[in-house]
């Protein structure tokens, strides 16, 4: 029997043209990252509860204004979502209605008018902070290490020392580390699959090639550098696939230290970029070793030095508040 490709390709294509697509779900498909398209289905959820509808693909676009879009922030900014978060849910609604407007339900006018709504600029002060000198040694377990003190060690050394985000930590290869030009280097895939490559410092590296020797002595057999664990230093040769597996790594560590040592692994990304900048590197470098796409990102996570500002503010001088005597 000879089967006629030309006739399935055309039915397949039929099939596709049949299929609508929710215009969220359009936008959701065009993201890369799975980190990404994961935060964007739960802001367009938060869309839609708003509006009273249960799932985000159930939005009538054809019934939306950009007044109703302008009532939805409002309502979410009094429900107390902060100014960058509002910003994320502004991104999400702008792309899903381009991507109504092109199937034709939302009309153009109403996209335009949608796409001059302004982001929120106001800015509060973040919690998140970066490590202090003595909480990074604290951090590190060296005094007889266990061997999931070793992998957790090597863990926090690539976070901190290599900024590197929890996503980057997990997919990161075994054979991702090289040695060039008398340097040693990391060559991943990084947000938005851009390929970056950072310098490897020798603190950094000790840390990695003590895990190293344990997965040599394990014959681990993953791709990826670091695996799951199970209670009692029982390793699993599979790698680690939730970013909340990471947090869990670092929330631990600082339950052992006590209760005001609470970092999340984005601080010690914080950590990195501080540390830098207060060494003098320039603000451009820093960004190209976090693999930040704006500046703006990378001046974000810098933590200022109070004793700058305490310095600074000494120096702003007041007329005296005393009563001049009066004269006879």
């Amino acid at each position: 029997m000879q089967i006629n490709s030309n006739n399935i390709l055309s039915q397949s294509l039929i099939n596709l043209q049949e299929v609508d697509t929710p215009p969220t779900l359009r936008y959701i498909y065009t993201l890369r990252a799975e980190s990404s398209r994961k935060t964007m289905e739960y802001t367009l959820n938060g869309f839609a509860k708003v509006l009273n509808i249960s799932h985000h693909k159930l939005i009538p676009w054809e019934k939306l204004t950009d007044y109703h879009i302008a009532m939805v922030l409002n309502q979410l900014e009094e429900n107390g979502i902060k100014d960058t978060r509002l910003n994320t849910y502004l991104t999400a609604i702008k792309r899903s209605a381009t991507f109504a407007n092109g199937m034709g339900r939302l009309p153009t006018d109403v996209l335009f008018r949608i796409t001059q709504i302004q982001p929120r600029k106001g800015r509060s002060v973040s919690k998140a902070r970066p490590l202090k000198s003595f909480e990074m040694s604290e951090l590190f377990i060296t005094n007889g290490p266990t061997l999931r003190d070793k992998r957790n060690n090597a863990m926090f050394a690539l976070l901190v020392g290599c900024g590197l985000r929890c996503t980057e930590l997990m997919t990161l290869s075994i054979t991702a580390f090289e040695y060039k030009d008398n340097q040693d280097w990391i060559r991943f895939y990084g947000k938005g699959h851009v390929e970056r490559r950072v310098p490897v410092n020798a603190d950094t590296l000790r840390f990695v090639k003590e895990w190293e020797l344990v997965r040599e002595q394990l014959n681990i057999t993953s791709d990826t550098l670091f695996v799951k664990m199970r209670r009692g230093d029982t390793f699993i040769d599979e790698p680690i696939q939730a970013r909340s597996s990471v947090y869990r790594v670092v929330q631990n560590r600082c339950l052992q230290l006590g209760s005001k040592f609470m970092i999340s692994p984005h601080d010690l990304r914080r950590t990195t970029a501080t540390i830098l900048y207060h060494a003098g590197v320039r603000i451009s470098v820093i960004q190209d070793i976090l693999g930040h796409a704006d500046s703006k990102t990378t001046q974000r996570y810098i933590q200022k030095d109070d004793n700058l500002l305490i310095d600074a503010i000494k120096k702003v001088s007041l007329p005296s508040s005393e009563v001049p005597l009066a004269q006879s």
